[in-house]
């Protein structure tokens, strides 16, 4: 690397640090789940939210195993979480700079795609809240990265297979590129016996966690698969629900997916397969390129499909990955022009990309992120401490939204979200959350207080439902719930007492 190319990724490094920096400390309520789960496997060796009943409600178990490391460390989980967090933001960075220099040998495309990705509001967003986005995306690219250099030795193919374990283990989503490399490495030249090895790796360790993981909380895959998950029907909503994707990817990355459809398209014109337009002609990583275009397509369908609830978080491993092919693309595509014009146009791209990528930040991530996390320290986390201060240890609390009540209470948190109690979860695949809430239908599992969500302030203020009454107790008010539900909502924590008439 020369003293040039390390310049530009200081450059990089230094323009998503000071975007990050512009969000202040902010968080977001499931920044708090992790830090539950982290504490609980720390101090009592198990994967559980609630002390003693182990449940597969964190979706990525490494991304807690790497917290709960920190918070035996000592020192502060906020801050533990957020540092590791922004690191792994950096690292993508680093990773998709030195995937572009690899498949292009082109020094400027690799600046251009790590400065992309750098000015990503949304990489810059999860990275922020201390969310474990930015670790899988470090991992989604990690096993990208490997798959280009990893199939020449069986040692290394094996190295790949526990990448990619890893990668799963950091977000259940991640396993999709299993199948996809079965298909895509068939398009590696080399030796065949490395090209399948890392699938044997993977198959035993990921194997050996779903026993594991069953054997502990009762599940195979994280409960959070039902709660996020709607109901997979073929009909012309699927068309709306694909415009979803589209939004949120195009938001911060119009001018890299443009740049890569036009890529695409002049090897298809061209008569030449896509692949070798991302490649130059007898370099090593072609199963790499086939895997990544299959990776950029088949994660946003499979969410479609599945009528999943979509968040720019889910997508977020996508993002880098049209950055790397949109830089790798071009640079074939300039190499056919003069090197003035290239430097021109390319130039005149890349601030256009990143351009897009501030101003959405500045105009519409930044402040709706900033006014949420102040909302919910006020709310949230202030209804978690007031239950620490007066309620008694064994009280239960339901509640939509469990992090930060359940990091300040300590308390027993029954979620009516499905993501660690897994009788709401049974519940809700057969009655609506608003109508469980409603009807007090949660009631029967036995709870001492309930923290309420709701436009309406107060809305079951001294009201009586099956036999108990509810008493506020706390009460603040969120100025929106995210980008995409500017609406205030109201918290109201109600004391529910029985035998109220």
């Amino acid at each position: 690397m020369s003293r040039r190319e390390l310049g530009v990724l200081f450059v990089c490094a230094l323009l998503f640090a000071s975007m990050v920096a512009s969000l202040g400390g902010v968080l977001v309520d499931d920044t708090y789940i992790h830090l539950v789960y982290a504490r609980n496997l720390a101090e009592a060796g198990e994967l559980s939210f609630n002390r003693g009943e182990p449940s597969y409600g964190a979706t990525s178990p490494l991304w807690v195993a790497l917290l709960a490391i920190a918070h035996a460390a000592g020192g502060n989980d906020l801050l533990w979480c957020r540092v590791l967090s922004i690191v792994f933001g950096l690292l993508s960075v680093g990773l998709v700079w030195s995937t572009v220099r690899r498949l292009s040998n082109v020094p400027a495309a690799a600046a251009a795609a790590a400065a992309v990705v750098a000015a990503d509001a949304w990489l810059v967003r999860w990275s922020a809240v201390g969310m474990e986005t930015s670790f899988a995306v470090f991992m989604t690219l990690l096993f990208l990265r490997g798959s280009i250099d990893l199939l020449c030795t069986n040692r290394q193919s094996m190295l790949l297979g526990f990448i990619l374990f890893l990668a799963v283990l950091a977000r259940p989503e991640t396993i999709l590129l299993a199948p996809l490399a079965v298909v895509a490495f068939a398009f590696e030249r080399g030796p065949r016996g490395p090209r399948w090895l890392w699938l044997a790796v993977f198959a035993v360790l990921y194997g050996a966690w779903l026993i594991l993981i069953r054997a502990h909380t009762g599940t195979f895959l994280p409960l959070t698969a039902g709660a996020k998950q709607g109901r997979p029907v073929v009909s012309a909503a699927l068309f709306g629900r694909m415009l979803v994707p589209v939004k949120i990817l195009g938001a911060t990355g119009a001018i890299a997916w443009l740049v890569f459809f036009a890529a695409a398209a002049a090897g298809i014109r061209r008569g030449r397969s896509i692949d070798a337009l991302f490649l130059p002609a007898g370099k090593r990583g072609r199963g790499a390129v086939v895997l990544m275009l299959f990776w950029v397509v088949a994660l946003p369908a499979v969410y479609v499909l599945f009528d999943f609830h979509i968040l720019s978080r889910y997508l977020l491993p996508v993002a880098p990955v049209v950055a790397i092919l949109a830089a790798t693309g071009a640079s074939r595509l300039f190499a056919g022009i003069p090197a003035s014009t290239a430097r021109l146009v390319g130039g005149a791209l890349v601030l256009a990309a990143v351009a897009q990528g501030i101003v959405f930040h500045v105009a519409v991530v930044a402040g709706p992120t900033r006014a949420f996390s102040r909302g919910l320290e006020e709310t949230i986390a202030g209804a978690g401490r007031w239950l620490a201060a007066n309620s008694p240890p064994g009280a239960v609390v339901a509640a939509p939204d469990i992090g930060a009540v359940g990091w300040y209470s300590g308390r027993y948190i029954l979620d009516l979200g499905g993501l660690v109690s897994p009788e709401i979860n049974r519940m809700r695949r057969r009655i609506d959350v608003e109508r469980i809430v409603e009807e007090g239908l949660y009631l029967d599992l036995g709870c001492d207080y309930l923290l309420d969500r709701h436009e309406t302030p107060a809305r079951f203020e001294n009201r009586t439902i099956r036999g108990v009454r509810f008493v506020s107790v706390f009460r603040g008010e969120v100025s929106n719930l995210g980008i995409r539900k500017p609406e205030p909502v109201v918290y109201v924590l109600y004391r529910l007492e029985r035998g109220g008439g």
